[in-house]
């Protein structure tokens, strides 16, 4: 069970759905109390004091505020790193980019950007930034699900039975479906294996589009490999 990268590059074409104007409206503007305003019509992070864990991880350190806009055949990406004030709780950026859709806020470590927070900025961003959170919750299960298959030299990947035997904590996560086009509740991650060829890994996003990525040998079905490729970059 592997991501084949031509696959990948072929599929990737950056598919951001466009919101149904019937589906209620995702909030924008704030995630895990993390906000963005404008001061002087520049970018300013705020972490309010729902997010006081949050402040304490990029209190007085190096912060990534990376911004990014649809366009209509690609994306635009923008942003700067700064150092956090001590104190106060709020992070200027002096970045005065109009039209953005979401804002990605990570610590900057030396092994790279670790994620704080993504921050909508309108409903094409905020389904994005769900559908992507969505996703990378599901590429952890085939993690999990190719780590066992590779420790315990499984013929195949392992199976959602295998999955939840190993890990119990998966419980409250992971929800074992009965056939590859199945459909798992809300918030849960379902996933579905033979053991042998064939698994799907399948979830829902908050404005209810069944996500999937499913593989039959080295032949991989998604309609999320813009995420996957992102995520992979």
């Amino acid at each position: 069970m592997r991501v084949v990268a031509a696959a990948l590059l072929v599929a990737a074409l950056l598919a951001v759905p466009a919101t149904a104007g019937a589906q209620a409206l995702l909030p924008v503007g704030e995630a895990d109390g993390v906000r963005i305003v404008r001061e002087r019509g520049a970018i300013v992070v705020v972490f309010t004091s729902s997010a006081k864990k949050l402040w304490r991880r990029v209190a007085g350190r190096r912060v990534s505020v990376y911004c990014t806009e649809f366009l209509e055949d690609r994306t635009a990406e923008g942003g700067s790193t700064t150092r956090a004030p001590k104190r106060g709780r709020r992070i200027r950026t002096g970045d005065l980019t109009r039209g953005l859709d979401y804002c990605d806020v990570s610590l900057d470590a030396r092994s790279g950007r670790r994620p704080i927070a993504a921050i909508p900025l309108t409903q094409r961003g905020a389904v994005y930034v769900d559908e992507r959170e969505k996703t990378r919750q599901m590429m952890s299960i085939l993690f999990f699900a190719g780590h066992l298959a590779e420790k315990r030299n499984l013929p195949g990947p392992a199976t959602a039975e295998q999955l939840l035997a190993r890990w119990p904590q998966l419980k409250g996560f992971l929800v074992p479906l009965a056939g590859p086009t199945e459909t798992p509740p809300p918030t849960r991650v379902g996933y579905w294996s033979d053991g042998a060829q064939h698994l799907a890994v399948v979830g829902l996003s908050t404005s209810g589009r069944r996500l999937f990525i499913e593989y039959e040998g080295d032949v991989l079905h998604t309609n999320v490999a813009g995420y996957i490729y992102g995520d992979l970059e």
